[in-house]
């Protein structure tokens, strides 16, 4: 199914994504193909394309140290689900802790407020 040209759902230029990261960090590509395992000529021609099959986004992130896979599910709408652990529910769960200890002691204060206040 072809998507309108709407940019929520046009699929991003992964080769653009990955020239402006080399860019950002002054990568070599030579070194890039050597690193991951490619022919200079590869390289180019992977940079080149608007999609890449996954593994080779994944050779990339590997050779690169850095997670495009990530970066392109961050322009995904905030809406999608995934199956990815969220990094966020070990703080969740403290805070709904903390909360109701903050009750608790609430509570506890008016009590000795009461006593005290007598």
């Amino acid at each position: 199914m072809k998507n309108e040209e709407n940019p929520a759902t046009t699929c991003p230029h992964i080769g653009q994504l990955v020239r402006d990261r080399i860019k950002a960090r002054r990568i070599s590509k030579a070194a890039l193909a050597r690193n991951a395992n490619v022919s200079p000529q590869n390289l180019h021609r992977w940079l080149s394309h608007q999609s890449l099959q996954l593994s080779v986004i994944w050779e990339l992130s590997i050779a690169m140290k850095h997670n495009f896979l990530q970066d392109l599910a961050a322009q995904l709408p905030p809406t999608f689900t995934t199956n990815a652990p969220d990094p966020t529910l070990p703080l969740k769960e403290r805070i709904l802790a903390l909360e109701e200890e903050n009750k608790l002691l609430h509570a506890k204060v008016e009590t000795l407020m009461a006593v005290v206040g007598k």
